[in-house]
């Protein structure tokens, strides 16, 4: 699912088609960088010092995570090393009950 592609115009404008490259170019790794290409979950609910298992809707395995939202002061890590289902959840634990959102990717 990610982001589109820039859509180039067809032109006889040779000016125009040097700035729709040059535009591509610089547009394009940014649209193709993996942290770009993932879900925001939501409200996850968590209890301290307790795994919490998300599903994070990306159909692999996760290649990172960002908490974009913490409601409460608290630290969060990852223990998906041991999570025996990699490839539909994350394993998060917390320092304190919290609730969170977090960009997936």
């Amino acid at each position: 699912m990610g982001p589109k592609r820039l859509k180039k115009l067809i032109s006889q404008d040779s000016d125009l088609n040097r700035f729709q490259s040059n535009v591509e170019e610089a547009v394009n790794p940014l649209i193709n960088a993996e942290i770009v290409n993932g879900v925001l979950l939501k409200d996850i609910c968590m209890d301290a010092e307790t795994v919490t298992l998300v599903q994070h809707k990306l159909g692999r395995k996760v290649r990172g995570w960002v908490v974009v939202r913490l409601r409460a002061d608290a630290r969060i890590w990852d223990v998906q090393d041991s999570n025996s289902n990699p490839t539909t959840t994350l394993a998060l634990v917390a320092s304190h009950a919290v609730t969170v959102d977090v960009w997936v990717f």
